[in-house]
């Protein structure tokens, strides 16, 4: 095969699924009865590229002020990302791993889109958006990982934090991430204190669906289930 057609195709996949989602976005929008300019901010729990998506596009295209916690601010704007404390190799006789890295390429989830210009936040603030969330800073998956506590709806999203799929073992239920994709799992561990006392009764993850019983559980299971 062809190295530079295939490379063409690949990135052309790229575009195409992150139009699809992006096109969700806009479908989401209008179903609140809204227009995606009426989109004023993204808020981001961490800059790993899986979850700052199409972030430059809503700040470019239709003015969406963005924002991360301070301590990834940098990485956010396209700064080499640190070391995990573990590599990918120790998940490659996991399927999982391969469903999830396949997934990835395929919408453009790999490669990081450097974000121009992005406003920061710092543990505890609460950010003056709709539905004034409150930033839980929990670092140990990235420098700047952070939960977003929505007090008035009892929920939280806890990013990468706390997920309850594991996206390289393929095992269910609260834990933190795999350590191929932490900085410092331990770190990541002793964060989940900062979760245990909130008032949330539901969690919507990163990966994985929403646990809807309670903090408290949430950190209780996934201190049991330790280290990826």
């Amino acid at each position: 095969m062809d190295m530079a057609a295939a490379g063409d195709d690949s990135a052309t996949l790229r575009r195409l699924y992150l139009q699809q989602d992006w096109s969700r976005l806009a479908q989401a929008v209008a179903a609140l009865g809204r227009r995606l300019e009426d989109v004023d901010a993204v808020l981001l729990t961490h800059a790993h590229s899986d979850h700052t998506g199409f972030a430059e596009r809503a700040r470019r295209e239709i003015g969406a002020t963005v924002f991360v916690h301070q301590g990834d601010a940098e990485r956010a704007k396209g700064a080499k990302p640190p070391k995990n404390e573990a590599g990918i190799g120790r998940y490659l006789l996991r399927v999982e791993a391969y469903r999830t890295l396949f997934g990835l390429l395929l919408r453009g989830g790999v490669k990081l889109i450097p974000i121009a210009e992005v406003s920061t936040f710092g543990d505890g603030e609460t950010i003056d958006v709709p539905g004034r969330p409150r930033a839980l800073h929990l670092p140990g998956h990235t420098a700047g990982m952070a939960a977003l506590l929505f007090e008035d709806r009892s929920a939280a999203c806890t990013g990468d934090a706390l997920v309850t799929h594991n996206p390289l073992t393929g095992r269910n239920g609260p834990q933190i991430a795999p350590s191929g994709l932490n900085l410092d799992s331990g770190l990541a561990l002793a964060s989940l204190s900062s979760l245990e006392g909130i008032e949330a009764d539901v969690l919507l993850p990163g990966h994985g669906d929403p646990w809807t019983e309670g903090a408290a559980e949430a950190v209780r299971r996934a201190r049991a289930a330790g280290r990826s």
